[in-house]
């Protein structure tokens, strides 16, 4: 028996999970919504399948491929989006055996397919529609194509079997996935066990938490109810987990941050003491499905997109503080000099303090994780170099990385409003970096901020080794030493 698999939406309704792929696409506990419909094909006997495709064509089938992963054999059209199976029928111009199977793939449905097979096909009617517990599950075999009806495939406003159509009931549940509500309660769903007959990927570590391929979670975070962590996802040790929490891969979840009852998408960093609550995260947007709001966050240090930004004040924790104190072990013979030399200019006052933005977080008031200040001094010196070797101290404490934006007190960073100024907060504040390296001290604001949004807007960490090599460099150059 062929399928037709229609997953031709155009996915407004779900926006803004669309704007850059299917509804077919879009991961479910684990697979994309479009795979736990060819398992469920495979589950039935059914080798062979006709995918009608609409916008993002050609993500789905570098995904699907030709079926191989599946067993099968997968053939692909391409629509304007929701159109007529009738005219997509006639337009494909494909005999079709009868009895073959339609179906949207663009939902879930969790329900004995095989069974409905089993029963459609005694009955004498040109067209069998599938209820899964009463509800159109958006799948009729056709046993008769001239006399059939399709119209409980067409994606409409009305959720409602056609009444006067032949139907066979199994039990089962469908999620039209028609809204973003309804797209998190479908996660959610799974991961609990209530849509029985999807596979879900992964194994059971300890009870409740179940984890994919290559991903660092421990027994601890789960702190009760259930969750699903994909492949290749790092979660620190003081995360905690609540309620149903979906995972999907290649996700980052830092220090002390808190996800109760929501849904994390691939390739999304949740930052340190940040809290997510009845939500959905797909990279920095943030998806509120209590309250409807949706908001794009700026700041890196709480949400970011992983396939386009670099956190690297995640992932180089350790080498940042090793560097830290190697630089500083290194540096100790010139301590003794910059103190002599501060006494010597300024006898009444060698040293000054201030307070600096760092990449430390904390709460505020009202739960809020925000960049901390801390206190800094600098020797009161002409020399560039020995006039900022207490800023050493602050990598080592973390409140600085060795290559970063250069930090700035948190009056000046409130006062970035524009979208370009903001990108240079999506970077840690380092002791170096293009901006500490290439302009002078006494350059203007809007000239340093402008080079920190570039620096932050192209970070890689390529770029960053370039960087440590031009300050090993510039030790050898007069500018260094004397300003």
């Amino acid at each position: 028996m062929d399928a037709i698999i229609f997953a031709d939406r155009n996915g407004q309704e779900l926006l803004p999970l669309t704007n850059e792929s299917s509804i077919a696409l879009l991961p479910l506990a684990g697979k994309s919504i479009l795979e736990h419909t060819l398992d469920a094909l495979v589950d039935a006997g059914i080798r062979e399948a006709h995918v009608v495709l609409s916008s993002y064509a050609e993500q789905v089938k570098a995904e699907l491929g030709h079926g191989e992963r599946w067993g099968m054999t997968l053939t692909y059209s391409v629509t304007r989006g929701e159109v007529s199976p009738e005219q997509e029928l006639e337009r494909i111009q494909k005999n079709w055996e009868p009895p073959f199977l339609i179906l949207r793939g663009d939902i879930i449905r969790s329900g004995d397919m095989k069974t409905f097979l089993q029963k459609a096909g005694s009955m004498n009617s040109a067209c069998v529609q599938a209820l899964y517990g009463g509800e159109n599950a958006y799948m009729v075999l056709c046993l008769d194509p001239l006399k059939a009806n399709f119209d409980s495939l067409k994606w409409t406003e009305s959720a409602q079997p056609v009444s006067s159509q032949a139907s066979v009931d199994v039990e089962g549940v469908v999620a039209r996935l028609d809204s973003l509500k309804s797209f998190y309660q479908a996660n959610l769903d799974a991961v609990s066990g209530e849509l029985k007959t999807l596979l879900i990927p992964g194994r059971q570590s300890v009870l409740g938490l179940t984890q994919g391929r290559c991903s660092e979670v421990y027994p601890q975070n789960l702190k009760q109810g259930v969750a699903l962590i994909g492949s290749n996802c790092h979660l620190h040790t003081s995360v905690e987990l609540s309620g149903k929490v979906v995972i999907g891969d290649n996700v980052i979840v830092d220090r002390r941050a808190t996800i109760e009852s929501s849904v994390i998408l691939p390739y999304s960093y949740i930052g340190e003491l940040v809290e997510i609550r009845n939500a959905i995260v797909r990279g920095n947007d943030l998806i509120r499905v209590d309250n409807g709001a949706i908001l794009k966050i700026s700041d890196t240090f709480l949400l970011a997109d992983l396939k386009s930004a670099t956190i690297n004040n995640t992932l180089g924790v350790f080498f940042n503080c090793f560097a830290g104190v190697l630089l500083l072990v290194i540096s100790l013979p010139l301590w003794p000099l910059a103190i002599g030399l501060s006494v010597l200019k300024t006898p009444g006052k060698p040293y000054s303090k201030y307070w600096l933005r760092g990449n430390k977080k904390e709460l505020d008031d009202f739960g809020v994780p925000h960049r901390t200040e801390f206190l800094v001094g600098e020797w009161n010196v002409s020399s560039p170099v020995l006039r900022y070797l207490p800023r050493i101290l602050a990598v080592v404490s973390g409140d600085l990385n060795m290559i970063g934006a250069l930090p700035v007190s948190l009056e000046i960073a409130s006062q970035r409003t524009e979208d370009w100024e903001k990108l240079a907060d999506r970077v840690p504040a380092g002791l170096l970096g293009p901006t500490q390296l290439n302009l002078p001290v006494d350059a203007p604001d809007d000239e340093k901020l402008m080079s920190d949004s570039f620096y932050a807007a192209h970070v890689s960490l390529r770029q960053d080794l370039l960087y440590m090599l031009q300050s090993v460099k510039s030790l050898f150059s007069s500018k260094a030493w004397f300003n």
